[in-house]
């Protein structure tokens, strides 16, 4: 019986993880992270790195067929794929260096959880930092005249050098250096793959905020970012040896898939805007409990 109400609890909080993963966009692998160290009791902090990056590319692998699959997406494959190629280049070395480094000078899981709560704290900063941003934006008239925009604003020339990339939307040309996108991808993946998160959180602001590109590229980036980086995580944990509970991975990553299946159907009923403020709450709480507690 008491195993029994051990998967239940795993598969009820991975089921939440999904569902709020897919209504809000962000915290997932915070949430997942919380559930198994706190709820499941896992005390090994490299298998909870592990399993929670495995978690994180269910995510990509259903999202980017979707993706692509928009008229939008079928507009912008090559500057999506330019940059974001790039961008895992890097992404592809920091998830290297940084599960390499977690996994040997960060195994003890009192200090893991430590450090993960201020990890949550920079989080929350980030989804405020975001919510502030939306409310400079004006209402309805000046929103619709943004999107209708964006419909219009997407890349339609492509110039590749190792210097620069050039590309030209309607309203905009931009020009990006390739440098500084394999250095972010390292950057953001290091730090993801050192506490076994995905990094969306990090690689949609640096292209929206540093680069200026719009959302939905933003958005498209990203995802192939956090796949192939997590991929690559999980590949070298798998390799030094670092175990995958396999009674526990099953039942949370169906519920992280039915969660996330039933999460858009059920949002449009929701307060988007009370949802950010009740996950930013509990997130507050994460943190402040993996920090402050002895």
């Amino acid at each position: 019986m008491g195993h029994l109400i051990f998967y239940i609890s795993g598969f009820i909080w991975t089921l939440f993880t999904g569902f709020v993963f897919s209504t809000v966009g962000a915290a997932g692998g915070i949430l997942a992270s919380f559930g198994f160290i706190t709820v499941l009791h896992i005390q090994a902090a490299n298998s909870v790195k592990v399993m929670n990056q495995i978690i994180i590319i269910v995510s990509p692998v259903i999202a980017l067929p979707i993706y692509l699959r928009q008229e939008r997406a079928k507009q912008i494959k090559n500057i999506l794929f330019y940059l974001g190629f790039i961008i895992a280049a890097g992404a592809i070395f920091g998830a290297l260096l940084g599960s390499w480094f977690s996994k040997n000078f960060l195994f003890e899981l009192k200090s893991f959880k430590y450090l993960f709560g201020y990890l949550t704290f920079l989080v929350v900063a980030m989804m405020f930092y975001n919510i502030l941003k939306q409310r400079k934006k004006k209402e309805p008239d000046q929103n619709k005249k943004n999107n209708n925009e964006e419909k219009h604003n997407l890349p339609s020339k492509v110039k590749f050098s190792f210097k620069k990339i050039d590309f030209k939307c309607q309203r905009k040309d931009y020009s990006v250096s390739p440098i500084m996108l394999f250095i972010a991808g390292f950057v953001i993946a290091t730090l993801s793959s050192i506490f076994g998160v995905g990094g969306g959180f990090l690689i949609v602001p640096f292209l929206i905020d540093a680069i200026g590109l719009p959302v939905f590229l933003a958005a498209g980036i990203s995802i192939l970012v956090v796949f192939i980086s997590s991929l690559t995580s999980v590949s070298n944990y798998i390799r030094m040896g670092v175990p995958i509970i396999f009674p526990i991975l099953p039942i949370t990553l169906a519920g992280v898939i039915i969660g996330s299946i039933i999460g858009p159907k059920i949002s449009q009923r929701l307060n988007e805007k009370m949802l950010k403020f009740m996950l930013m709450a509990l997130l507050v709480v994460i943190g402040a409990f993996y920090v402050f507690k002895p």
